[in-house]
């Protein structure tokens, strides 16, 4: 998140944060909360899944993990009613954060119960310029 916020204000032109003090401060909020809340509970489920020796990885702790996750999805669902983006009226870092993490649920199948998450996802990769998902880069290496 660190470098994303850097080359966001490095780069004001490009305007991917917002100018007002207001929607800065719930950038911030979303980014955090992408940060601790989602994207937590994906690391472990990629470490006991994946990352992890088998004799290290514990199936209990990616359930808990995935409830975690659910959880915290639905609160998101519902910021995200009727809104194209993140905050405000235009892309920010926070909409590619986001889309980034959503596209790493999806791919451990935790975007499914949230058909609204998963059209601003599908918006947010079908953006020209976006970068390949997770699974289209996976395959390219």
């Amino acid at each position: 998140m660190a470098i994303v916020l850097y080359l966001a204000d490095k780069y004001p032109e490009k305007r991917l944060l917002p100018a007002g003090f207001e929607q800065r401060a719930q950038i911030n909020r979303w980014l955090l909360f992408t940060t601790t809340e989602l994207e937590q509970p994906l690391w472990r489920i990629t470490r006991h899944t994946r990352l992890y020796p088998e004799y290290r990885r514990l199936p209990a702790d990616v359930a808990l993990a995935r409830e975690e996750f659910t959880a915290m999805a639905g609160v998101l669902q519902e910021h995200m009613h009727d809104r194209p983006f993140l905050v405000g009226d235009s892309v920010t870092v926070g909409d590619f954060v986001l889309a980034h993490t959503l596209d790493w649920a999806n791919e451990v199948q935790l975007v499914e119960e949230y058909p609204q998450l998963r059209a601003y996802m599908e918006r947010m990769y079908a953006r020209p310029h976006a970068p390949p998902r997770i699974a289209e880069a996976l395959a390219a290496t």
